[in-house]
């Protein structure tokens, strides 16, 4: 490169020398530096002395681990010198040799060229089919190791000459550090005084280390730029003598797999004749010889057809290695036109058609597992013939098993023919064994091969993805790119040109494909049948007017005859497209027609299949229950926008199709632009909040966020399609039309989740409908079979069970359905905006600010970039919606499990809301580059503030935590705190809400229930017992009061048997015998009608029995201060038929 530039300029030389003193001079430390190595520590010394530091028992932690820190930064700086001087002295040796080897090395390849074969490449013509093999297999492994080297040689190339502008920017940098450390003096001035002696030396000494190691690396910079050119002269050299090589020895191999391949075909067809021959002759023998016969024959067969599937996969594997060598080649091309010119428009245009180049790797996917079956067979051909020749090994033994049927007077000549043909089975069992592993080894390293193809297809498409989103691939809309409106319209209309060819392609396809008559009989069956499945999908709506008859099938069959209705026409297309894409023969246009007919058939059956449920009496009328407005607004959205979409769309995805943007580009990009507007308007009717799709949900839930939101997202989703026709016209086609591909697709998707959101909230219906009619049923049939009971008092009410709480189980489910809608809705965004997605790794370019990690053991700045942000964003909106709604999925789960209570559940749930906030704040803060040495401080001010302040509030928090974890009280126990009882309705961070009998809620901290005294009437058992005093009169038979009262609590079905009741005679009382019944019962759940229940049977026995419940006697006191009046009178009693009123008492009014 030197010399070359001297010649051009005979007169000026120095001016060639004036790059390489600009690096010199930028090498040079500043003002002050030092460029020796006086008083540089060594290696030992370091170590030594951390030695000393780490056993010593006079220094305390802070200090040791201060002075090791020192110590391990000047080892690491020392350690980076010495590598820095190897690397500098080994570029400074290549300066000097380089030259010299690079001749060697281009003697050595114009001697490679002017040799047109090497000795060893002289193949032999009497060589064996074993010493071929033994040549083909040290071949396949020199090409093998050749690859690997030329590979190397491509990556050192390519990483050679990239580096330049990194070691400049590296220099630049080490010169700022340099300046940065300033002297030393100062830093024994400055830093230094007043600190022990220790730290003062480990300082010095990491200082000192650390300069050494930048201007050590200074220098080995400037030998690598010094030395660059010199290096890559070498490598290409050696380079295009591994290339030769390579392509010598792969000549040499491709020569004996073809002698090899001939040897096979020739030795497979030998052993079919010969097979087919001793068939011939064996026709008049026994049968079993005609037997064993026609299993040669079939090996034989077997044989031939491996060693021509052979010959075709070396064919197939040479192709696609020729394959993954264009693709690596164009790949590193593009890199380097990247890294060399930047993304302009010209150059996007040339990634834009190579990425148009690249294979279909969905075929390639398909042929290795077509491969991976084969693989398959093979084996167990192979399991089948070692099976064979294991059982040849001993053939008088086979031959005995063999005829062991054979009369004995045949016996001796059967078994002799029987041997020639196990002979020759032999021979042919060893051959197939030789080509199967051959075979399944082809087949390996095929699959190989095209694994890579596809490995690289896929890394360089990303690399184009990343980057041709951002470009402009055409020129803004002018009066210029108008011009050519008029080639392409007449390249759109012209019959003699286009549509003649398609029409006479279908003519040519349709003649022998008798898939496509197929499906067009499917076609015209349903549009016969097209009234007739009208009338059956409003018949599915009969049974939903009674609750017995419903049922989600009615749904499910409606939706599918939905589905049929709306296949004919686009069935057809797609039927008219394969056909034309099928064609060997057919041209440019007719293949762009035919992928814009397959590409629009799809999206006219997402509209005509949603009309279809939209139609009256029709699924979306009469299953979901949608307004008639809304329906016949949808309606015609749907009739115009199909009418307007579909020709607009067969002409814009044609013109993309067709690959020449000199003749369609302009109609595609308009045609494009005209498709976007319509999707405009579509929006606009479709999904407008007061008239469209959603109406009928947002008026269900005005609190929603949808509905609250509905200024945001509408605006949003119509004016997508907008802000695409606006970067089409700018220039950038291809990224609108890749962004507004995904929309469409985003379009069908979020279609297709309503459907299926109604069709789950509609068997939520039914569901409900019949538990409901159910719990009428049973209480309608308790009440009968309670009124029908003999002897039963009428005073007695009947009491009924509690009814299951089919709201709340409703929005519980609600909650679970949205949640698993929103993931799948969040699933299928990520498959559909799978082609744009890499676009967006751009982000990761722009570097918002940098943070110290390690990485690999390396401590070095770690970028945090706009793409981290983003993920942040993700991180926070996943866990936010996960932290709502998988505990309640959590606890749905859980519901079907009796092991686990309520409580329980709701333990599980509020810990996985918990789990998932902590993991998203870790996520978030390593994301962040957020460690704990960073925030150590913020920790260190909580906890001052929580010391003064928030003490309580913390307290309440850990005893919330303690609940949940130890559950001395669970959601749905009976608790008495203080003087509240009640139950417990929920557990949060600070309180707990417990609901008394009289429906109040109170509030309680979580630090009463662990520091203060708490009576839980549910904690490890339910059971409860009941205490009912009874007083009877003196006078009362007490055993016979005493045998009742175990009689009512033994015949109660509620009362326990074990523990048994207790009954007691307790005491004498002022004014009566007292006697005590003590029962158990299950749970708490009625127990105040229990006790109830006790009382009216007690009452009522001690009447049957005549025993006289006991009431207060008081004595009367009548002070004798002043004269009393008292008279007593015998009140007369009326009869009972009589109309007088009886006579008052006397002083009385």
């Amino acid at each position: 490169m030197l010399p070359d530039t001297c010649s051009r300029h005979p007169r000026r030389p120095w001016i060639n020398l004036l790059p390489w003193l600009l690096l010199a001079l930028l090498a040079i430390p500043p003002a002050g530096a030092e460029t020796t190595t006086v008083n540089l520590p060594t290696m030992a010394q370091v170590e030594a002395r951390a030695t000393e530091v780490e056993n010593s028992t006079a220094l305390d932690e802070s200090a040791k681990t201060t002075l090791l820190e020192r110590y391990r930064r000047a080892r690491a700086s020392l350690e980076d010198t010495r590598n820095f001087d190897l690397k500098a002295e080994e570029f400074a040796r290549s300066l000097k040799t380089a030259p010299r080897q690079r001749k060697a090395q281009e003697r050595e390849l114009e001697a490679a060229r002017a040799a047109t074969t090497t000795p060893e490449a002289v193949i032999p013509d009497d060589l064996t089919s074993e010493a071929i093999a033994q040549r083909l297999n040290k071949a396949l492994a020199d090409v093998a190791v050749e690859e690997t080297r030329l590979g190397e040689l491509e990556k050192l190339i390519q990483t050679t000459e990239n580096r330049p502008a990194a070691a400049r920017a590296r220099m630049t940098e080490v010169k700022q550090a340099l300046d940065q450390l300033g002297d030393l003096p100062a830093l024994d001035t400055a830093e230094l005084s007043g600190q022990p002696g220790d730290l003062v030396q480990a300082q010095r000494w990491a200082h000192q280390a650390r300069r050494q190691a930048l201007w050590s690396e200074a220098q080995m910079l400037e030998q690598e730029l010094l030395s660059q050119p010199a290096r890559i002269a070498l490598y290409q050299v050696r380079r295009d003598l591994a290339a030769l090589r390579l392509q010598r020895l792969k000549t040499y191999q491709r020569a004996l797999e073809e002698l090899q391949n001939q040897r096979r075909n020739a030795e497979a067809e030998a052993a079919q004749r010969a097979s087919e021959q001793a068939q011939r002759e064996a026709a008049d023998k026994h049968p079993l010889v005609r037997r064993e016969t026609q299993t040669n024959a079939e090996i034989s067969a077997s044989l031939a057809r491996i060693a021509k599937q052979l010959e075709t996969l070396n064919e197939r594997q040479a192709r696609i290695e020729s394959e993954r060598r264009r693709i690596e080649e164009d790949f590193r091309g593009a890199k380097q036109r990247l890294e060399a010119a930047g993304l302009s428009r010209a150059l996007g245009q040339v990634l834009l058609d190579r990425r148009t180049q690249l294979p279909d790797l969905r075929q390639y996917r398909k042929d290795i597992a077509t491969r991976e079956d084969a693989i398959a067979e093979a084996t167990l051909r192979q399991i089948r013939y070692r099976e064979e020749k294991r059982r040849l090994r001993d053939r008088n033994r086979y031959l005995d098993e063999l005829t062991l049927d054979v009369p004995e007077d045949e016996r001796a000549q059967v078994r002799e023919q029987l041997d020639e043909v196990l002979e020759q089975r032999r021979r042919l069992i060893a051959q197939s064994l030789d080509i199967e592993d051959d075979y399944v080894r082809q087949l390996s390293d095929l699959n190989y091969v095209t694994d890579q193809v596809v490995s690289i297809a896929e890394t360089y498409d990303d690399f184009l993805a990343e980057r041709l989103l951002w470009v402009r691939s055409a020129p803004p809309i002018g009066v210029e790119t108008l011009n050519s409106l008029p080639a392409a319209t007449l390249w759109l209309l012209s019959w003699q040109g286009a549509w003649e060819a398609i029409a006479a392609t279908l003519l040519e396809r349709l003649q022998h494909a008798w898939s496509f008559w197929a499906g067009l009989l499917v076609v015209v069956a349903l549009l016969w049948r097209l009234t007739a499945l009208r009338r059956a999908i409003r018949a599915t709506a009969e049974p939903l007017r009674r609750v017995r008859s419903d049922g989600i099938q009615h749904t499910v069959k409606a939706i599918a005859l939905t589905l049929l209705m709306a296949l004919p026409v686009p069935l057809l297309m797609a039927l008219l497209g394969m056909q034309l894409q099928a064609s060997t023969e057919a041209t440019p246009f007719t293949r762009a027609f035919a992928s814009a007919l397959t590409e629009v058939a799809g999206g006219l059956y997402f509209l005509l299949a949603f009309r279809g449920l939209c139609i009256t009496g029709g699924v979306a009328d009469r299953h979901f229950r949608w307004s008639t407005a809304t329906l016949a607004r949808i309606r015609h959205a749907i009739d115009w926008f199909s009418g307007y979409i579909v020709p607009v769309s067969l002409v814009a995805v044609a013109a993309y199709e067709n690959n020449n943007p000199v003749d369609t580009g302009e109609l595609m990009r308009l045609t494009l632009v005209a498709c976007m507007l319509g999707f405009t308007a579509f929006f606009w009717h479709l999904l407008n909040p007061a008239k469209g799709l959603f109406k009928g949900i947002l008026a269900e839930r005005p609190e929603g966020w949808l509905n609250r939101l509905r200024h945001v997202w509408f605006p949003f989703v119509v004016g997508a399609p907008l802000a695409l026709a606006g970067l089409a016209l700018a220039g950038y086609v291809y990224t609108a039309g890749m962004l507004f591909r995904s929309l469409v697709g985003q379009t069908w998707l979020v279609l297709a989740l309503l459907v299926v959101h109604q069709t789950i909230v509609r068997w939520l219906i039914v569901t409900r409908r019949r538990l409901a009619l159910q719990a009428a049923l049973e209480r309608q049939a308790a009440r009968r079979a309670q009124n029908n009971e003999p002897n039963t008092p009428s005073e007695v009410l009947a009491i009924e069970e509690t009814e299951p709480d089919l709201a709340a189980m409703d929005e519980q489910t609600r909650r679970l359905i949205n949640a698993s809608i929103f993931f799948a809705a969040v699933v299928g965004l990520w498959i559909t905006w799978s082609d744009v997605l890499p676009a967006f790794s751009m982000l990761e370019r722009f570097a918002l600010w940098h943070y110290e990690g390690t990485i690999e053991g390396v401590t070095q700045l770690v970028p945090v970039t706009a793409a981290d942000v983003g993920l942040v964003l993700v991180i926070i909106f996943v866990a936010t919606v996960a932290a709502k709604n998988l505990p309640a999925l959590i606890e749905f789960l859980l519901l079907q499990s009796e092991a686990v209570s309520a409580g329980g559940r709701y333990a599980i749930k509020t810990l996985a809301s918990y789990t998932i906030t902590a993991v998203a704040f870790l996520l978030t803060f390593s994301t962040l580059g957020l460690s704990w040495s960073q925030v150590q401080w913020l920790v260190a001010a909580l906890g001052v503030g929580i010391g003064f302040g928030l003490q309580e509030i913390v307290a309440n928090f850990i005893s919330g935590l303690i609940i949940l974890f130890e559950r001395p009280v669970r959601v749905g126990d009976i608790v008495t705190i203080g003087d509240t009882t009640g139950v417990v309705t929920n557990i949060q961070i600070r309180a707990t809400t417990i609901r008394n009998w009289d429906k109040q809620e109170l509030l309680v901290p979580n630090k009463e229930f662990i520091t203060g005294r708490l009576l839980n009437w549910s904690l490890t058992d339910q059971q409860n017992r009941v205490t009912i005093p009874v007083g009877i009169a003196y006078g009362s038979d007490t055993r016979q009061a005493l045998e009742i009262l175990t009689q009512i609590a033994e015949q109660h079905e509620k009362v326990l048997d074990d523990p048994a009741p207790l009954l007691s005679f307790e005491g004498f009382g002022d004014n009566a015998l007292t006697l005590v019944m003590r029962c158990y019962l299950d749970s708490l759940d009625g127990r105040i009608a229990i006790i109830t229940e006790l009382h009216q049977a007690i009452y009522d026995r001690f009447a049957e029995a005549g025993i006289e419940i006991s009431f207060p006697q008081r004595d009367l006191h009548l002070s004798a201060a002043t004269p009393l009046d008292v008279r007593l009178h015998r009140a007369v009693r009326a009869p009972l038929d009589s109309e007088e009123e009886p006579p008052k008492a006397a002083g009385t009014d």
